[in-house]
């Protein structure tokens, strides 16, 4: 494919900008009832203004299920309830009496007093909604609410989404659908239970209008928090996961658009091993695959709003495992079934599946030609991706085992992809020493590490007991390599990760080509407080919580010297400027 048959991205790497990755569950304030909300996203506007940071990037914000990860949500484009604000400000029909008896202040500060209690806090959002809801409904509609809300029920995604989550009730809350009853489990057959349901007074239906009344608040909310970031000068990055659930709205209501034969992960590698099977298998996402010939004759319309229901609130966005619009690494199983085939040989397996192993969809990139075919049909979805993204940037994360023609294509393409330092190395050194900050491209977003990646405290605690451990002599070249990557003689190296150490690994990031840096928060805190670990189930995961409210660590001596530092930094750098934002004038 010719650079001529693919878009570019306008987009200028000399405006260099700086940011901040936060979850929205991780941030605090009083009165947040125990998990992150809008007015918290607003705050933490407020904070990276105040460090004369550009870029806010957030997790997923579309409504989670049972696992409470933002990578495997309900609905590709449903906002989740839990970051709503609960205030009579912005929840229609919601009243200070409604507040004190659902949530009296001793339940409130049990919920905000240590991780986020999914269970709990979600049942007390929907008990507030739906008093909301009903008072909404019973006449305390503001002028020109109602109207509102009806104007937002256009929505295409809409319906799908709010019979998805009826009948989600109507089979105990699971979003299993295949597992539902019988008569419920086809899309197909639920118009005539629905008219059904409106002879009988309509029970499914109200659901369904309560859900769509609860994404309507939503996306009022998170419109407020663009306009906020705006006025303040600060541009907010949103993220595209690459899948969706299974068990989400979009499967369940356009199953045709979906693969549901296998589930989409990654190969093993050497650095996700967090247990037997992801060491042996690779990670089972558990994510169905694209029918990419019944989006081809819907001219991708499912992407598309999509991406226009994100740019709705979002500048800019990140396609996650943007790998996986070249080639897919798919299992012939769902990840329930993993522990079936823990100790399995791949003979095994094979016998178990009938024939079928984990391997590449739509193909490996063996021989050069089929290289050439996923190269060419993964340009055209990101061509689609571009044109639907309009005004709005695109970063792409192109981590994990990246196939030879992923970047360069990216870079025509003028998206950036991921600079993560500690795993860019020189090619063709058998030594592996670090590559040079210098020569990262400046179409790239360079960070520290990702929401799925270790804090780097964490990780130089863990060099340092590799150093002092058993097999000192490897942990020590390691070390020697990052400390001569930081421009320092690995005779300096501290045995703990310090407050020098901890400032020149920002510095580098910050003064790199990058056009954009950014810093996960326990990395620029230089704490080990870790938000998810792939490939480990368990309440750790999408749940930890900042010590206190972001504008408390200004008050912080420590902190306050760090800031003051970090500022004197970023105007040296040239990553100070208020950024032109995608989409205003």
């Amino acid at each position: 494919m010719s650079k001529s048959k693919f878009r570019t991205q306008s987009l200028d790497p000399a405006h260099k900008l700086s940011g901040l990755l936060i979850p929205v569950f991780a941030m605090r304030r009083q009165g947040d009832l125990g998990v992150g909300d809008t007015q918290c996203v607003m705050e933490s506007i407020d904070f990276l203004a105040s460090l004369s940071m550009t870029v806010l990037q957030l997790l997923p914000i579309n409504e989670t299920g049972a696992d409470n990860s933002p990578y495997n949500a309900l609905s590709a484009t449903a906002l989740d309830p839990v970051y709503l604000t609960m205030s009579p400000l912005v929840v229609p029909g919601l009243s200070e009496k409604m507040l004190s008896e659902l949530a009296p202040a001793s339940l409130v500060s049990e919920l905000e007093a240590g991780p986020v209690d999914y269970a709990r806090v979600k049942k007390l959002k929907l008990d507030l909604l739906h008093a909301a809801f009903a008072a909404f409904t019973g006449g305390a509609a503001g002028e020109g609410q109602v109207e509102a809300l009806e104007a937002f029920k256009k929505q295409p995604w809409l319906k799908n989404y709010s019979i998805f989550r009826a009948f989600m009730d109507e089979n105990g809350g699971s979003a299993v659908w295949t597992e539902w009853k019988p008569e419920h489990r086809d899309r197909r057959h639920l118009d005539r239970i629905l008219e059904s349901d409106l002879k009988s007074g309509g029970k499914i239906k109200q659901r369904m209008d309560f859900y769509e009344y609860v994404q309507w608040v939503a996306y009022q909310q998170w419109h407020q928090v663009r306009l906020y970031a705006e006025r303040c000068g600060v541009a907010l990055m949103g993220d595209i996961p690459f899948g969706v659930s299974r068990y989400s709205a979009d499967v369940f209501g356009l199953r045709e658009l979906f693969d549901l034969e296998n589930s989409g992960g990654a190969p093993p590698e050497s650095f996700f091993q967090t247990d037997k099977f992801t060491a042996v298998w690779g990670q089972n996402w558990g994510i169905p695959l694209y029918n990419w010939d019944e989006h081809r004759k819907t001219k991708f319309a499912f992407w598309r709003e999509r991406v226009k229901q994100t740019t709705e609130i979002f500048h800019y966005f990140r396609i996650d495992h943007v790998l996986g619009f070249f080639r897919v690494y798919a299992f012939p199983w769902i990840p329930e079934r993993n522990g079936e085939f823990v100790d399995l040989s791949e003979e095994e397996a094979s016998t178990l599946t009938g024939g079928r192993l984990p391997r590449f969809l739509p193909r490996a990139d063996e021989p050069e030609e089929n290289a050439l075919l996923n190269l060419q049909e993964g340009t055209a979805l990101l061509d689609v991706i571009l044109d639907a993204a309009g005004q709005a940037g695109v970063v792409a994360e192109d981590l994990g085992m990246v196939p030879g023609y992923v970047r360069p294509r990216l870079q025509e393409m003028r998206i950036p992809g991921f600079i993560i330092p500690i795993f860019e190395r020189q090619e063709d050194d058998p030594e592996r020493n670090f590559r040079s900050p210098d020569t990262y491209e400046t179409v790239s977003l360079v960070t520290l590490g990702t929401h799925d990646h270790e804090p780097i405290a964490g990780y130089y605690e863990r060099l340092s007991k590799w150093w002092r451990g058993e097999d000192g002599h490897e942990g020590w070249l390691e070390v020697s390599r990052l400390m001569r990557f930081l421009g320092l003689s690995p005779e300096e190296a501290p045995e703990q990760f310090n407050d020098d150490l901890h400032r020149r690994l920002l510095q580098v990031v910050l003064t790199s080509p990058s056009w954009l840096a950014v810093l996960m928060i326990s990395d620029l805190l230089g704490t080990s407080q870790r938000f998810n670990e792939p490939g480990l189930a368990g309440d750790s995961n999408w749940s930890q919580r900042l010590e206190k409210p972001l504008a408390m660590y200004e008050q912080d001596p420590h902190y306050l010297e760090l800031f003051t530092w970090l500022r004197k930094v970023l105007r040296e750098s040239r990553r100070e400027a208020r950024p032109t934002i995608p989409g205003t004038s």
